[in-house]
């Protein structure tokens, strides 16, 4: 069996399929940091500690740093702008899963790193044949 990659390893693969799923866009201001992705964040609407939603493709958002600090500090905003994004059966659905336990076995995070190389190949790929915008 391979060996458990570490949460830092899922983290930073859920990272970069959420900046491709997103065109490297940022969801609010439309700024696109394709070539300097250094400033442009995987954004969480339930923070990280919930382990039930931290890598559920519908917590997550391409926000540029400066995006993603305002909205930080004005959070029902926050929770507007995440209802538009995922529709309120969508937003909803995420509440009652943040409040779930979630126990991962070494099993299930390898799984989980295999699924998201899997899918950020697949965004590369309808990228590079001229899907543009948000992938779903």
């Amino acid at each position: 069996m391979p060996k458990r990659p570490k949460r830092a390893t899922i983290d930073a693969l859920f990272s970069q399929v959420i900046r491709e799923r997103d065109n490297y866009t940022c969801r609010i201001c439309f700024g696109n940091f394709r070539h300097d992705p250094g400033r442009l964040d995987c954004a969480h609407s339930i923070g990280r500690s919930r382990g039930s939603v931290r890598w559920d493709m519908d917590n997550a958002f391409a926000l540029c740093r400066r995006c993603h600090n305002d909205i930080d500090q004005r959070p029902l905003d926050h929770i507007e702008f995440v209802r538009k994004e995922l529709g309120e059966e969508r937003y909803e659905a995420l509440k009652v899963k943040a409040r779930e336990l979630l126990k991962m076995t070494d099993r299930d995070r390898i799984e989980l790193a295999a699924h998201f190389r899997e899918t950020l190949k697949a965004y590369r790929v309808r990228r590079a044949n001229g899907e543009i915008g948000r992938l779903e």
